[in-house]
């Protein structure tokens, strides 16, 4: 390794208190060179030569901060042979220090020592910037030797923890174990800080106690050292020592044991130190007071936050900025809007953290003007140049749909980091935009930014979104390579991703590969159930099961994917089961939990237990209404489709695009003709929502229930969707049912004019003819399908015996029990045969 070489001067003589000696009194001074080599692997090596003395008078500043003079060591013994690191021009005739009349040193050099250091060369930066700015005038030894003041080793520990560089700090503290000045409070505090930063905590606990004098300052370095690391049990032990000893706690130390109470467990501690804080009348003081709302808002107590919060005299902009933070934090985006206007109105100045915060908390809870006014805001203070203003920005018209706004925002900052590229991909994933994402992804590649657990996250639920696998696979392969496939998050997104692909084994193969499972990934895997329940061999309650066992408590995600699956499946029984789960873990009153209870009950059959879970909620939003009111569509009751929706708009519940869907069907399946077309005209002036085109074929559905078959096409062609198979899909299937063939004939023609290569256009149309008794036509439309070897993916029905599906296809003989089942069909047709000949012979 390149060492290059640091000189100190420095001044090794007993230094006399200025209250009790003569400032006049001149001392002598031992000039010695000390000489630190430093191999970045081994402990700091010192060697001495002796240097002409040179006596001068030396004082000490009486300033608390300013550190202890050094005791002179006793002269060692010449060396043998001279290091090799050292040379005669090393040691210069520096004047001695210039004293005032106050007694305090104006020299720039103070020292009459010089202690040599070997840095390494990749090191040397930070050494250059600062003795570059300390010592302009100095002069240089050689191309890498400078020469430090004296007074200067403070902050020389600092640049060794600024930059890293443990071997100059541990130089620094060579030399004061050389000078015999160990037992010093200053420099034994500044020594324990340095072990503290470094994460060196034995280090720093060895030198506490062999610390004969401690203060404040000491106590509150060494736990602050405990409390980097998380030893949070050590900073409670070193609290109560501190406490015991009658040593008297700071500002700052209250502040360090509020951090350690980071649990809700630890919040009994934190009460403590608050009436602590509070005897000691530090209620007042702006740094304890945000670490007491910073101890309350992190467990959850939000209102003893805001207590503390409001009680405060005198708010900085610090504490301003943490409040709006935790505001968001807790999805209260209103009161953060709050915080920032009582900003504005004290005259403080808000900065970069402020906008951050203030938007980020306000994503979800203002409008579109509200974000257009942030940011004027942002650029009328002059902080868009920060980083994360912009990307906090990019976020926010994500989330409102504003693609082509978080695109400028984004090629606008002046620098981008890899949280400016995750909140991109983030944002085109969110609006479905996930081709535009993998783009942004190879462009990340191409540039060589070095990606995160986070950024690849995002990259996967763009391979999620678009429903590539092959991308996704590739993804984890790179995931694999970069050692983020143990991530739990990273692992997470891969299981959505199989599962959403269609491959759930292999979604099912990383699940068991997790070091870590928790709720996050097991909802994950569910969603492969939800979309794959009839290909699936592992039951997912067996999996639910499983994962109770090992300890991992469901959650509200988890309960509401288990009904859904219950819901596809109609299997009732099973979700009564769920129903009585979610009640017993306390989730019942969780509306999301009870909406999936609604529409399980919905799709089970079971109406009445829907509408009763409906009645029960204390408190309903917009999904409810559209669950409840969608069931009685399905059931055919019309009517009372149409009275809930009635009292939905009587609670000042808006009804949105689902609701008039819902609210459409019903008139569909109960021939309200009249009442639905009034209520689609009615959807954007009156209600506001747009018609999408599942509105426009349900009112196709609806003219063809009622007869209206002329009105029906002239309807499909008036739409801004007239060539759309799923319309005259629809009318194929309304005059199937109607038994109008005419114009189903007319729709079927146009249907296989824009859908050629389509099996389920070809099935429906032939079974339209065989409906009538037109079996040659039927034929003649299978014929065509089989040339163009067209095919439709069977349809299958299945039944729950004994906890077990059993699911059945067209001329399938894969179920174990075929035989008996096909023989039991036989004799189903016989007594069947043999009714209908009594029936004619009776007649």
């Amino acid at each position: 390794m390149e060492m290059a070489t640091c000189t100190f001067h420095c001044s090794s003589s007993s230094i006399p208190n200025p209250r009790s000696t003569s400032i006049s009194s001149p001392l002598p001074v031992a000039k010695q060179l000390y000489a630190f080599t430093l191999p970045s692997s081994s402990t700091a090596k010192i060697t001495t030569i002796s240097a002409p003395r040179n006596p001068s008078p030396l004082t000490r500043q009486s300033n608390a901060s300013s550190p202890k003079p050094l005791k002179p060591p006793p002269p060692p013994p010449p060396p043998k042979q001279r290091s090799k690191l050292m040379r005669r021009s090393n040691i210069r005739n520096i004047p001695g220090p210039a004293i005032d009349k106050d007694g305090v040193n104006t020299s720039p050099i103070v020292g009459r020592e010089i202690a040599t250091v070997e840095v390494p060369e990749e090191h040397m930066d930070p050494v250059v910037e600062l003795t570059g700015k300390r010592l302009e005038g100095t002069t240089f030894l050689k191309q890498r030797e400078y020469t430090l003041l004296f007074n200067d080793w403070p902050q020389l520990l600092q640049l060794s923890i600024g930059s890293q560089i443990l071997i100059l700090g541990q130089a620094i503290h060579a030399f004061l174990l050389k000078c015999g000045c160990q037992n010093d409070t200053f420099q034994g505090n500044n020594l324990v800080n340095l072990y503290s930063k470094f994460k060196r905590l034995d280090d720093a606990h060895h030198l506490f106690d062999e610390m004969p004098v401690r203060n404040t300052i000491t106590w509150t370095s060494l736990m602050k050292g405990y409390s980097d690391i998380g030893d949070l049990e050590s900073v409670f032990h070193v609290a109560r020592d501190m406490f015991c000893s009658d040593e008297k706690l700071n500002e700052h130390t209250c502040s360090v044991i509020l951090e350690a109470c980071s649990s809700l467990e630890d919040r009994r501690s934190g009460e403590q130190v608050h009436g602590f804080v509070v005897k000691s009348g530090l209620q007042e003081n702006v740094f304890v007071a945000t670490s007491l709302v910073s101890l309350y808002s992190r467990s959850g107590f939000l209102g003893g936050a805001e207590k503390v919060f409001n009680d405060m005299d005198y708010k900085d902009v610090q504490c301003l900025n943490y409040m709006i933070l935790e505001y968001g934090k807790a999805g209260c985006g209103e009161k953060a809007i709050g915080v920032f206007i009582d900003l504005l109105s004290s005259g403080l100045e808000p900065n970069d953290y402020t906008f951050t915060n203030l938007i980020s908390a306000c994503v979800g809870d203002v409008g579109v003007d509200e974000c257009l006014q942030l940011h004027g805001l942002a650029v009328k203070y002059g902080i868009m140049g920060e980083t994360s203003v912009g990307n906090a920005i990019i976020t926010m018209y994500g989330k409102h749909g504003m693609v082509e706004e978080a695109e400028a925002m984004f090629y606008l900052l002046d620098e981008r980091n890899l949280i400016s590229w995750t909140a991109l991909l983030s944002m085109y994933v969110k609006n479905g935009r996930g081709d535009m994402a993998l783009d942004a992804v190879l462009k990340i590649l191409d540039q060589g930014i070095c990606v995160d657990s986070s950024c690849l996250s995002t990259v996967l639920d763009a391979c999620s979104e678009c429903r590539n696998l092959e991308l996704g696979c590739q993804i984890h392969a790179f995931c694999i390579k970069l050692d983020f496939d143990s991530c739990v998050n990273v692992g997470t997104a891969l299981i959505d991703t199989y599962a959403k692909c269609g491959s759930l084994q292999s979604a099912r193969q990383v699940f068991n590969g997790l070091s870590g499972k928790n709720t996050a990934s097991f909802n994950a895997l569910l969603v492969g159930f939800m979309e794959q329940h009839r290909d699936v061999e592992e039951d997912s309650m067996v999996l639910f099961s499983q994962l109770r066992s090992s300890g991992v408590n469901p959650d509200f995600i988890t309960y509401s994917r288990l009904l859904s699956v219950a819901a596809e499946e109609a299997c009732l029984e099973r979700g009564k089961s769920l129903h009585a789960c979610t009640i017993k873990a306390g989730f019942e009153a969780n509306s999301t939990v009870s909406n999936a209870v609604i529409t399980m009950y919905a799709k089970c059959g079971s109406i009445e237990e829907a509408y009763q879970m409906f009645n029960g909620m204390n408190s309903r939003d917009c999904v409810s209404w559209n669950a409840i009111i969608s069931a009685h569509a399905l059931h055919g009751e019309g009517n009372k489709a149409l009275s809930l929706f009635e009292s939905m708009k009587g609670e000042g519940f808006a009804p949105d695009e689902l609701t008039m869907l819902a609210t459409l069907q019903a008139c569909s399946y109960n021939g309200l003709w009249e009442t639905g077309l009034r209520l689609f005209n009615e959807m954007e002036p009156k209600y506001g929502t747009k018609s999408g085109i599942e509105h426009f074929a349900c009112m196709v559905d609806l003219l063809g229930r009622s007869g209206n078959f002329s009105e029906a096409i002239d309807f499909i062609h008036r739409s801004p969707f007239p060539d759309s198979p799923m319309l005259w899909r629809t009318l194929v299937n309304v005059c199937m049912l109607s038994g109008n063939l005419n114009y189903g004939m007319l729709a079927s023609k146009r249907l296989l004019d824009l859908q050629p290569e389509d099996a389920g256009s070809y099935i429906l149309v032939s079974n339209m003819y065989a409906r009538e008794g037109m079996f040659d036509e039927a034929s003649k439309v299978r014929t065509v399908m089989n040339d163009l070897k067209v095919n439709k993916e069977a349809g299958c029905s299945w039944i729950e015996v004994d906890n077990k599906f059993h699911y059945f296809v067209a001329s399938d003989m894969d179920h174990p029990k075929s035989a008996e089942i096909y023989a039991e069909l036989n004799l189903l047709k016989v007594l069947i045969n043999k009714t209908v000949r009594i029936d004619v012979i009776s007649i």
